[in-house]
């Protein structure tokens, strides 16, 4: 299970870095669009369950490896 999450996480970094390393001033456009329809409490609410996905995470990989 460990393997298919990390599987799945560089998949998405490869794929992340991948649109940014073809098409960086097309993926800026897309951001900065994104960023003006995102208010401030929103970004608040995702980064606090992206610390607590990823604490999740590292704590369920580390249980695994130990």
């Amino acid at each position: 299970m460990g393997a298919v999450i990390i599987i799945a996480f560089g998949g998405f970094v490869l794929l992340e870095g991948l649109m940014w390393a073809i098409a960086p001033s097309a993926m800026r456009r897309t951001y900065n669009e994104m960023m003006k329809q995102v208010s401030d409490r929103d970004l608040h609410v995702a980064g606090a369950v992206g610390v607590f996905v990823g604490t999740a995470l590292l704590a369920f990989g580390a249980k695994l490896v130990l």
